[in-house]
């Protein structure tokens, strides 16, 4: 079924980016206060540290990854490579239930930003061969309302509430069974992926 007019490819990005921001925001913007408060030397320059490894290696993986993925005739391993980017954001996140020292953390983040690196490079490749020729602009605008900044508003608004109600171990475990089941929804892209990036576009 077309909601809204929107084939399923898209429909099933839309959610798996709604369900991982919602699980990254139960715990993300509470993340100084449990590492500050549960790991042993850690303080805030610690979390700044870490941000900047996610991001520096995901910044460095990402362009070469998307480049070699152009250059391939097909999209399914563009799919594989999607998968493992949410099997590590699965692992990432339980990863913060063991974590005991600032090095710990930091190798953490690097595996994070991997992670996030492989996800998205195959996000973007996918999500914008499938849009909708006359609903691009609605499509990248859900993806950018709905994806982003509507999930990460409902999952930053749960996240302290559950966390003072649960605390932190249950809020992590929350959010990686969230991030799992995200990934069973990837799953279900594979049979709609036909390999050719020069089909032509639903719509």
């Amino acid at each position: 079924m077309k909601y809204f007019g929107i084939n399923k490819i898209i429909q099933y990005l839309l959610f798996f980016l709604f369900i991982i921001n919602v699980s990254e925001g139960l715990f993300g913007p509470l993340l100084a206060v449990f590492i500050t408060e549960n790991i042993a030397g850690a303080s805030l320059a610690t979390v700044g540290f870490a941000i900047a490894i996610y991001s520096i290696v995901k910044s460095v993986i990402q362009l070469p990854l998307a480049r070699r993925m152009d250059s391939e005739i097909g999209e399914k391993d563009d799919f594989y490579v999607m998968i493992i980017g949410a099997i590590i954001g699965i692992v990432y996140t339980f990863g913060y239930l063991f974590i005991q020292t600032p090095v710990h953390f930091y190798i953490l983040s690097a595996f994070g930003g991997i992670g996030g690196a492989c996800l998205m490079a195959a996000y973007y490749a996918i999500f914008s061969r499938h849009t909708d020729k006359k609903k691009r602009g609605f499509e990248w605008s859900l993806f950018s309302i709905g994806g982003l900044t509507a999930s990460t508003a409902v999952g930053t608004a749960l996240g302290g509430i559950y966390t003072d109600m649960f605390g932190f171990i249950t809020t992590f475990i929350t959010a990686g069974i969230l991030n799992i089941v995200a990934t069973f929804i990837l799953i279900l892209l594979y049979p709609y992926l036909d390999g050719v990036r020069t089909r032509k576009l639903i719509g």
